[in-house]
């Protein structure tokens, strides 16, 4: 394989962390796609896609993990000797190049490869079959000379269906702005938001161009990556910045006692560059007499926070606070240690313990607040702030979940929350609404089945959401409506990590963790009969109650921006909302929360003729319309006519009607005119009205 197809990449082993790869790329203005990950003897072993590490690094990523665990093993290896390379052996997959003894040189260029491969080699033209160009990732275009497209593969066909362009005729219909003049040509073009990248090359017979192959590369994806990229760089830089500017020495070992991380103030305390105590361990600093104890290797030992008084080389008096950071089987996965320097005269022991609590705690604040930005949840009160401090917590554990709180709060939104920013956030969330499906369907879309029978019209012999959950998260919302003959089942398979699909005797494993959500009381389901006491005290490992929307006003007005900001972004509309109008609706009781706030908006937004939304549109809303006459007149006006409790019981109605349309359940009537379930049920039932 001639030198010239070959893209050199940077090149890493696959016992590095993923800190390392990422100074060398916020160092280096890299914009290669693929990173190649090496064995000792320098033999490929994997590769990783940047894209996705920028991904995973937005999600929080650990960055002392190696590079290993986040490898990917969709590639081929070719000799650098290779003369020829089978096109169904390569579709669709990174082609790595290695020299005589199998060390990685570089990535083929498969664009080059294949065109010069297609014009030399004839027995390559024959290969080039329908399923191969159907599986290149780039779009692939045959066309005679004259532009009349002989073929194109998936991937073609897919771009221009998404750029609006016409995917049948000649390439001067599908691609306005082709040159005829000159075949071998690259330019860029953006069509529908979709940048393209457009490579044309002809192709000879007997020195005479006679076909023109083209390739199509989707740009946006690109851009996307360099996006991702300058952002961790900012947030990276700003990091260190802030590392940088603290007084205090910030000095970061891992489970070996080895320096991973240290900042600008560690120089003036040890007299040492800070590349000079990288890479050294705790007991080679003390061994050349930069400091007079290891303290991080008794931290490692006794996995507590420890303090203790120190001189270092330079004659410097340090008081050292080391604390351990455990990983979740308790093992300390790093030792953060902070020192200052002291003086006889002054005792900092206290203050410098505050200072670092104070510390843990701003850092805190802003991980969450970089937390809820990434995921778009609004928490500006005090109360859902908790919550979200809760659920990150809990997010860092296995532990199942209980979501519990009204109708139209967003228990699916925090469920989501929970496993984006958990470890099992590689694999996609699995989710099953209990209240959507009867007991048969649930049983046969939960559990999955090995019959070949039919149920209620669905052909079943399929793998359950279960085993789709396996690595990852299972979401069950309306938990309190799965089926009281099931709840054995689930808890089995709750307890053992395994379960028997339908139509089967074998059991069948799934690591998946569980987190299951209700706008009901629970407990008076339990007492009621109605739902398994050992099931409830299962799923309720750690409970997450989010608060009704009227009791976290203070976000309403940052959630009225969020979602005017979507509905004019789906519209093509540019409504705003005066101040006064959200006063308005900070006051109003919102007995549907969430959802309900939502749909007033977008009924606004419909009804108001101006694009600023006044108190004076309130008024085109059912909720907020003036009636012509006062209530209480119609009432007064039957004294003598009616006795007492037939007028009471007009208005009792009245009064149901009204708050019915503002509720889904018996359990939020009660809760929202201050009456129990039971009585609501009553009332309803003597009046007749159903929701």
């Amino acid at each position: 394989m001639d030198a010239k197809y070959v893209d050199s990449v940077p090149i890493f082993y696959f016992n590095q962390s993923i800190r390392d790869l990422l100074h060398y790329l916020l160092q280096n203005e890299i914009e290669k796609d693929h990173i190649i990950l090496c064995d000792a003897r320098r033999k490929p072993c994997g590769i990783i896609h940047t894209g996705k590490l920028y991904k995973e690094i937005a999600f929080g990523l650990q960055f002392d993990h190696v590079l290993e665990s986040i490898c990917d093993s969709s590639y081929v290896t070719v000799s650098q000797n290779c003369r020829f390379i089978n096109p169904e052996l390569v579709a669709g997959k990174t082609i790595v190049v290695t020299d005589e003894e199998g060390r990685c040189v570089g990535i083929a260029n498969q664009t080059a490869l294949l065109l010069d491969q297609i014009e030399s080699d004839d027995t390559y033209r024959k290969k080039i079959s329908k399923s191969f160009l159907a599986d290149l990732n780039f779009g692939f275009i045959f066309s005679d000379i004259h532009g009349n497209v002989l073929s194109m593969n998936t991937a073609a066909n897919r771009l221009l269906y998404k750029t609006g362009l016409s995917s049948i005729g000649r390439i001067d219909d599908i691609l306005p702005r082709f040159n005829y003049s000159n075949l071998k040509q690259t330019y860029q073009a953006v069509y529908s938001d979709i940048s393209l990248e457009i490579q044309s090359y002809p192709y000879y017979e007997e020195g005479e161009p006679v076909k023109i192959a083209l390739f199509l590369f989707n740009l946006s994806e690109l851009h996307a990556s360099k996006k991702s990229l300058a952002e961790v760089k900012a947030k990276y830089k700003e990091l260190l910045e802030i590392a940088n500017h603290s007084y205090d020495e910030i000095y970061v070992t891992d489970n070996t006692c080895m320096c991973v991380f240290v900042n600008k103030a560690c120089e003036r305390i040890y007299g040492l560059k800070r590349e000079e105590m990288l890479g050294k361990t705790s007991a080679q600093m003390k061994a050349g007499g930069f400091i007079s104890s290891d303290l991080s290797e008794k931290v490692i030992k006794t996995k507590r926070r420890l303090q203790e008084v120190q001189t270092t080389k330079i004659g410097q008096k340090i008081l050292v606070i080391a604390s351990p950071i455990l990983d979740k089987n308790g093992d300390v996965r790093r030792v953060v240690i902070n020192s200052r320097e002291i003086s006889d005269m002054i005792d900092v022991r206290v203050s410098a313990d505050n200072l670092s609590r104070q510390n843990c705690s701003n850092i805190t604040d802003k991980l969450m607040d970089l937390t809820l930005t990434s995921n778009k949840i609004v928490a500006e009160s005090g109360t859902m702030r908790k919550v979200i401090k809760q659920v990150t917590r809990i997010s860092q554990t296995d532990a199942h979940v209980l979501i519990s709180g009204e109708t139209g709060v967003g228990k699916d939104v925090i469920a989501t929350l929970i496993h984006e920013i958990s470890s099992r956030r590689g694999h996609n969330l699995v989710r099953l609404d209990c209240g959507a499906l009867s007991g048969e369907l649930i049983e046969s879309e939960l559990f999955g089945s090995e019959t070949t029978a039919a149920i209620a019209g669905r052909n079943v012999g399929r793998p359950g959401l279960l085993a789709l959950a396996d690595k990852s998260t299972l979401f069950l919302d309306k938990i309190d409506e799965f089926p009281y003959d099931l709840q054995g089942k689930l808890l089995h398979a709750i307890d053992d990590k395994c379960y028997t699909p339908m139509g089967s005797s074998r059991s069948v494993n799934s690591d998946f963790r569980l987190i299951a959500a209700t706008s009901k009381n629970l407990p008076e389901l339990v007492r009621e009969g109605r739902f398994r006491e050992d099931l409830y005290y299962r799923l309720n490992v750690m409970s997450v109650v989010i608060p009704p929307l009227r009791e976290r006003r203070e976000d309403i007005p940052f959630l009225i921006q969020s979602f005017l900001s979507s509905i004019n972004k789906a519209a093509g509309t540019q409504k705003r909302i005066s101040p006064e109008t959200i006063e308005h609706l900070k006051r109003y009781r919102w007995g549907g929360n969430l959802r309900e706030l939502k749909n007033m908006l977008e009924q606004l937004c419909i009804l108001s003729d101006e694009d600023l939304i006044t108190e004076k549109d309130l008024s085109l809303l059912p909720e907020f319309a003036a009636t012509e006459t006062d209530p209480a007149d119609d009432y007064i006006s039957l004294i003598g006519q009616r006795e007492l409790p037939a007028i009471l019981d007009l208005f009792e109605e009245k009064l149901l009607r009204s708050s019915v349309k503002r509720c889904d359940s018996t359990y939020s009537l009660g809760r929202l005119l201050g009456i129990s379930q039971a009585t609501a049920v009553r009332k309803l039932q003597k009046y007749g009205l159903k929701f």
